[in-house]
């Protein structure tokens, strides 16, 4: 598990809204690359996003978020090798379908645009599949 500390900003219909708490140490720390905390830290940056959750919480309370490592490694999965896979399929399926001559010319073009078309698409949704497929953060505790 990875956890980072956070403040509840404010509380609506059930979903507590939080932001990351200042890590001032982080910034001068060797140990950047392998930190769970500096993981946290900037896959928290300083905006506010809603958690659910069924602790009782005031705005201001100081709460523990984790997320799961299994999560993090789907979202790596998702992030990676979905592009390759989208765009070995689609070179398959351009090869199998266009005839002989397009498809002699133009595979390794029309497989360039299926992966940076993958990349466009899973940017253009980064914050809905991290945050609410992948990550799932979670508040374990309160201060």
């Amino acid at each position: 598990m990875i956890e980072e500390t956070a403040v509840v900003t404010r509380i609506d219909d059930g979903r507590v809204w939080i932001k990351s708490r200042q890590n001032g140490a982080c910034g001068g720390c060797m140990q950047q690359d392998t930190c769970g905390t500096a993981s946290m830290a900037n896959l928290l940056p300083k905006r506010e996003f809603a958690v659910d959750c069924a602790l009782r919480l005031q705005i201001g309370d100081q709460v523990r978020v984790t997320i799961d490592d299994s999560h993090l490694l789907f979202g790596s999965f998702l992030l990676y090798m979905l592009p390759l896979v989208v765009m070995l399929t689609g070179a398959g399926l351009a090869s199998a379908y266009l005839p002989q001559a397009v498809a002699d010319d133009w595979l390794p073009e029309t497989a360039l645009t299926i992966l940076l078309l993958t990349f466009r698409l899973i940017y253009h949704f980064q914050k809905w599949l991290l945050l609410h497929f992948c990550l799932k953060p979670m508040i374990i505790a309160v201060y």
